[in-house]
């Protein structure tokens, strides 16, 4: 026979408040941690744990090894390593239940917010699905860019590339590139602008600029004159237009990259003939320019006056007087724009308030003004390479800045709008909806107090006449 030995400490005082707290230590890890909490692998660890009876061939009293607590801190280091050798059974945790319990009635009570039937739950769900895809559809037209933008996109940046490699590398060729530019353009300005109705802006001021340019590269230049007045309306009004009226660099936008050319490659191609090329070569081919030595500022004035008032008498005889029936009519002038968006401020309440015709000649005096306050600097950059070169890195600048700033307040604002409208619209579906199912719950109402049994089929449908409002609606 076997005998079996069990080692039994002296009760001392120390001992029983041992036993104590493992008994109290007992209770919290047998709350803490269910008795399913471990896989069958962490089980058999588990059993390593338990207590052996130790044969004893001397004493008849089994002994058991030292006892070791249940907590999550006797779980052996290898398993806690393999995470597949540790599987907690939710199901049976009190957390897991009362989550699972709580998304039912939640559930139910979803269900039961509307008592709708199928057909009409069908039609609602083809209602919001298609006010979604409608939103998703402009959502991506915002954020899409066409065939025709991308092309635009990487021939204006490569352009501006050009343009710098040739003022650098080849500077007698440049203006030579401009005018190809001019030639490609423009066309497809006029198309445009006369398509849309913007046809007399064509008239404008820079373009009137950039005729004259060309007429002085390629038909006049020996003219002193010409020289002179390219400069004052280049560096003058042309460039400050850029920040005045914010001329935007988009290279995606093939008319807002045209209008950032017409403002600001005239004063490039004045800095390239007046500070790059050299003497030799600008004495053959720009003999005007080598005859101007110092800037003169009253030739200036009235080179550039002359030059103006001619291309202002003529717009108002051609446009103003020759075309008042068009304008009335609705055709778009750049004067009538000017009208319209100073007239909250004070130069066009002044304006505005000037009987008939005096606010054409306010408005031709005022840009009169423009150009003779702008054109002050010309004497400086005509002297000075660097103050030009700074000056008209400065407006190209300028013009790259309001494109980043029309980039992110356009698209960013335009994504913001097809948002809050999609919200909108639901919020609009949503209200109908509790509307019509206001309208069914007092019929219901009204049945019950009557004592009229109402079945399912009974139930007025939402989206048919036998509600007071409609939700299948666009």
């Amino acid at each position: 026979m076997i005998h079996y030995r069990v080692s039994v400490p002296p009760k001392t005082e120390n001992n029983m408040n041992t036993a104590v707290t493992d008994e109290k230590n007992k209770e919290i890890t047998d709350k803490s941690y269910p008795a399913s909490l471990y896989s069958e692998s962490s089980a058999v660890s588990s059993a390593q744990n338990t207590p052996e009876l130790i044969p004893s061939s001397t004493s008849s009293t089994p002994k058991f090894p030292p006892r070791r607590s249940s907590s999550a801190d006797s779980i052996p280091l290898l398993d806690l390593l393999s995470p597949s050798n540790v599987s907690v059974e939710l199901n049976r945790h009190k957390t897991y239940k009362w989550m699972k319990n709580y998304g039912r009635k939640l559930n139910d009570r979803r269900k039961k917010k509307f008592h709708i039937s199928k057909e009409d739950r069908i039609k609602w769900m083809k209602v919001l699905n298609d006010k979604f895809e409608r939103a998703y559809v402009r959502i991506d037209k915002t954020t899409k860019a066409s065939q025709t933008e991308k092309i635009s996109f990487a021939a204006v940046t490569y352009i501006i590339f050009l343009s710098g490699l040739v003022i650098g590398k080849h500077p007698e060729q440049f203006h030579i590139l401009y005018t190809v530019l001019f030639a490609v353009l423009m066309p497809i300005r006029f198309i445009t602008y006369y398509k849309i109705g913007y046809g007399f802006y064509l008239a404008d001021l820079c373009y009137y600029v950039n005729v004259l340019l060309l007429i002085y590269i390629w038909i006049l230049p020996s003219s002193k004159m010409l020289f002179i007045s390219c400069a004052s309306f280049s560096w003058g009004t042309l460039s400050f237009a850029v920040i005045t009226w914010r001329n935007k660099l988009v290279p995606h936008s093939i008319d807002k990259s045209t209008s950032t050319f017409i403002h600001v490659l005239p004063g490039v191609v004045m800095y390239v003939i007046t500070h790059q090329l050299p003497h030799e070569f600008k004495q053959k081919r720009f003999p005007g320019s080598v005859k101007l030595e110092h800037w003169e500022l009253m030739h200036g004035i009235l080179y550039t006056s002359f030059l103006y008032f001619v291309w202002q008498l003529s717009y108002h005889y051609f446009i103003t007087i020759k075309r008042a029936d068009q304008i009335k009519n609705g055709q778009v002038t750049s004067f009538e724009y000017l009208r319209k968006a100073f007239a909250n401020k004070p130069i066009g309440k002044l304006v505005n308030s000037l009987p008939e015709p005096f606010p054409v000649v306010a408005f031709t005096l005022i840009q009169y003004g423009y150009q003779l306050g702008t054109m002050s600097l010309c004497p400086i950059f005509f002297q000075h390479k660097y103050a030009a070169s700074a000056f008209v890195s400065f407006i190209f600048l300028t013009s790259c800045y309001n494109g980043a700033t029309y980039y992110v307040d356009f698209y960013g604002k335009k994504f913001q709008k097809e948002v809050l409208r999609l919200q909108d619209e639901l919020n609009k579906t949503e209200s109908r909806l509790a509307e019509a199912q206001r309208s069914t719950d007092d019929l219901l109402a009204k049945q019950n107090f009557d004592g009229s049994s109402v079945s399912a089929n009974a139930t007025p449908k939402l989206g048919t006449t036998d509600s007071s409002v409609s939700i299948i609606s666009n």
